[in-house]
């Protein structure tokens, strides 16, 4: 195997990845994956690899959603606590 590729394991699947200069991200990735889609698969009866990979998407996905609209908030947070000093540091100077 080429040096720039990674073996991973998905759900009992094989891939074989374009490896980057982070490789423990990508393992750590695809160990991510893996974890949800067996649990996903512990709690619901489905009999198809596809519906599972996709409801472990839309899991992951919402994860990811939920972690920008916090980060955005906190952006805000930061941007005004930035402008509310810089007012401050603007009046103890004109002073």
């Amino acid at each position: 195997m080429p040096t720039n590729q990674l073996r991973v394991n998905i759900f009992g699947a094989e891939y074989v990845l374009k490896a980057t200069e982070n490789q423990d991200e990508i393992i750590k990735i695809a160990a991510y994956v893996d974890q949800k889609m067996k649990e996903i698969d512990r709690t619901q009866n489905l009999n198809s690899n596809m519906k599972l990979a996709i409801l472990a998407a839309l899991n992951i996905a919402e994860e990811l959603f939920h972690a920008q609209t916090y980060q955005d908030r906190v952006f805000e947070q930061i941007d005004h606590e930035a402008k509310k000093l810089n007012r401050s540091l603007q009046d103890a100077l004109d002073l």
